[in-house]
């Protein structure tokens, strides 16, 4: 049997135990080893379960301290994921960026807003994280990404397509082939063709954006090809907004000043830091007072979360894959 497709070139491959020659028929998408170049598995081709949309009811209300991170999504891709802005913008024959980068360490709110973002405009996201691209068999990740971006483009809706630590498969093509990287640089190359096309697609309802809090290690094919937006660590006033958008449900006792607890917070600390604060803080009032009914967030509470955080006795946020993922750093 012959096979061809993201590798060079064509193969002839044994046809695997457990399967037919009627099995394999023109156009039949299978997975291969790489050092043995023996078919492990056929393909279920068409709609792929793992790329299907993520339900969100994140609003733009649900961020704080990123103002002027979110005015630029808005008036960028915002402007594409409407309908009649984008006919306008059409007729106009400008050209926007369908591919944006946010670069930011982690915690500081970047998987947040782009759901925020989807929300807002009604758009179908598709979510993935990079690593999840990195596959072992030939091929195999330049066909996750094709499906990814198929699908995108089957919705009914605008579309966004948002990759989380896209360096994964995205770093500079001559550190990659130290560590088997031929198959990571068919991915990335798979995901520049994407690109490409969205550029090229006039009518097209759907934009990409990718995220890294390690934009030195990418190649400059990807960085050239988006328009680089950076979500930065929350100054102290941002800090407070993030308390006050985490604290709005709970019983805050009389005299907790919100703008002296964000002070408190190190220069470096997130918003995932803070939610991790106010979590804990709620906790430490329930665990302090005898009737759960009538307890109430006092400063001592965040106090101690806060110390607690200083001292890394805070737990990490799980992110939105399934469980049976590699456990990462994901939440943002």
């Amino acid at each position: 049997m012959e096979a061809s497709g993201n590798m060079k070139g064509r193969y002839g491959v044994e046809i695997p135990a457990g399967f037919e020659v009627d099995d394999f028929q023109p156009g039949t998408e299978v997975a291969l080893d790489p050092n043995s170049f023996k078919v492990t598995d056929i393909l279920d081709r068409g709609k792929d379960a793992e790329f299907d949309s993520t339900e969100t009811d994140v609003t733009f209300q649900d961020v704080g301290g990123l103002n002027d991170v979110i005015s630029s999504l808005k008036s960028n891709v915002g402007a594409q994921l409407d309908d009649s802005k984008r006919e306008k913008i059409e007729d106009w024959g400008m050209d926007m960026d369908k591919s944006i980068l946010l670069i930011g360490k982690p915690g500081t709110g970047k998987t947040h807003m782009v759901k925020a973002l989807s929300n807002e405009y009604d758009a179908e996201i598709f979510m993935i994280n990079g690593p999840q691209l990195v596959e072992k068999f030939i091929g195999e990740g330049a066909k996750k990404v094709k499906r990814l971006y198929e699908q995108a483009r089957d919705s009914e809706k605008p579309a966004i397509v948002f990759i989380d630590e896209v360096d994964a498969v995205a770093k500079k093509r001559l550190d990659e082939r130290r560590h088997g990287g031929e198959e990571v640089e068919r991915t990335m190359s798979q995901l520049l063709s994407e690109l490409d096309g969205l550029d090229n697609e006039n009518d097209s309802n759907v934009i990409s954006i990718l995220a890294t809090n390690k934009p030195d290690v990418m190649d400059p094919a990807l960085l050239n090809r988006c328009n680089a937006i950076e979500v930065p660590v929350p100054s102290n006033e941002a800090k407070e907004e993030i308390f006050q958008v985490h604290t709005r449900s709970l019983d805050l006792e009389d005299g907790v000043d919100l703008g002296i607890l964000a002070a408190e917070m190190e220069d470096d600390y997130t918003g995932r830091d803070i939610k991790q604060v106010v979590r804990q803080a709620a906790v430490n009032s329930l665990e302090r007072t005898d009737d759960a009914s009538e307890a109430e967030v006092q400063t001592e509470d965040f106090m101690t979360a806060i110390q607690e955080l200083r001292e890394g006795n805070l737990g990490m946020e799980k992110d939105f894959l399934s469980e049976e993922q590699t456990p990462r750093e994901m939440f943002a």
